[in-house]
């Protein structure tokens, strides 16, 4: 009869089979790429995600249906007797802000000389920030005009789009963004001043040569990017600057310039600021 040997490693044997089992060798083996997970002496932990694909914003809800803008004027003034009218826009969330400059303008109200429904083209030559008020004819009286409801257009926006910030403000940079990965577009409201020497007796809104408009534009732009910089020493600098930008404007006269200014260049030299500000 033949009876099958049983084999029974010696400790020499036993040792070399520990051995094997702890090489790199055998340890790449028990790896598991397919599943995901890593094993590796008894830990397992999950495989790195890969980052999430940028989100395509012109695929964004809104971002498709996003009208043509056109500059109007809409019956609503710069100045608390109604003289100075203004060129309002209405930038649909997602759109970009348009910039000022010459435009086509329609009159949907009448004023100076130019008649309800007339179009014509027209210099626009400072953006109203929402800080400035506005006003409109109520009968023979000029009253404030209520648009507490309108989100007005931040200053140096042109080109990009608004939208809100981390803190919920207007911005046109800094966007917070909903799960879907798509920016938190804002619907907004441009306002601008307007030459035209069609306008007759009625003034050209923005007081003085487009120097001076361009300064108070400046003015403006720096107290926005003051208010979205938030709480902070750069901020801080910019208000100020934004301040005495503002008492300049009255000291400038119908050059555009003061002797002033050179503060004001001194206190902005080697920041970043709003392009509208250069060459002052």
């Amino acid at each position: 009869m033949t009876y099958a040997r049983r084999f029974s490693p010696g400790p020499v044997a036993l040792l070399s089979v520990l051995a094997i089992a702890a090489s790199p060798a055998c340890k790449d083996k028990d790896k598991d790429t397919g599943a995901g997970l890593v094993v590796d002496a008894g830990v397992t932990s999950a495989a790195v995600p890969s980052a999430a694909p940028a989100v395509d914003i012109n695929q964004c809800p809104g971002c498709q249906l996003a009208p043509v803008q056109a500059w109007e004027f809409a019956g609503v003034y710069k100045d608390p007797a109604c003289t100075e009218p203004l060129a309002q826009v209405s930038t649909p969330a997602c759109a970009a802000v348009p910039a000022l400059g010459q435009v086509s303008l329609t009159y949907v109200d009448e004023v100076g000389k130019r008649k309800a429904g007339a179009t014509g083209t027209v210099t626009l030559t400072a953006q109203v920030t929402a800080d400035m008020p506005r006003y409109r004819k109520s009968g023979k009286n000029c009253v404030k005009a209520n648009e507490a409801a309108v989100d007005i257009t931040p200053g140096s926006c042109a080109g990009q789009r608004v939208c809100r910030d981390a803190s919920g403000a207007l911005a046109c940079a800094g966007c917070r963004t909903f799960t879907s990965g798509c920016p938190d577009f804002e619907e907004t409201r441009m306002y601008a001043t307007i030459d035209d020497p069609e306008l007759g007796g009625t003034k050209t809104a923005g007081g003085g040569n487009a120097n001076l408009a361009r300064l108070r534009q400046c003015c403006a732009a720096l107290a926005a990017e003051a208010r979205r910089l938030g709480a902070s020493p750069e901020a801080g600098v910019l208000m100020s600057a934004a301040a005495q930008c503002n008492a300049l404007v009255a000291q400038a006269g119908p050059s555009g310039n003061a002797p002033e200014l050179g503060a004001l260049r001194g206190m902005l030299a080697g920041r970043n600021v709003p392009a509208v500000c250069s060459g002052f």
